[in-house]
């Protein structure tokens, strides 16, 4: 699928799947864990990328930043995927 351009594999999709259902309804900090939602909505176009606030589209640039950053120091978790994911997002949004 592509986003503005920006393929992301099947894969990666099911890993941006498998993560909003995981997170949903998650909080940290009081700010709610919208990232994976926003993307999921994005890649299967239920929602157009002009639609969504750029303050949505930061806080899930961040989140998903903040994810990768988290669970790349954890030894046993494989975080290629996410990484993949959080690089492709911050070229979307020309970054």
């Amino acid at each position: 699928m592509q986003l503005n351009g920006i393929d992301f594999s099947e894969e990666e999709i099911e890993e941006i799947e498998l993560l909003k259902e995981l997170c949903e309804g998650m909080t940290v900090d009081g700010v709610e864990i919208v990232c994976f939602e926003v993307l999921s909505d994005l890649l299967n176009n239920r929602v157009k990328f002009e639609d969504f606030p750029q303050e949505v589209l930061q806080t899930t640039q961040l989140q998903v930043n903040d994810y990768v950053h988290f669970w790349s120091d954890v030894d046993w978790f494989e975080s290629r995927l996410a990484e993949s994911v959080a690089i492709k997002f911050s070229r979307v949004l020309g970054n």
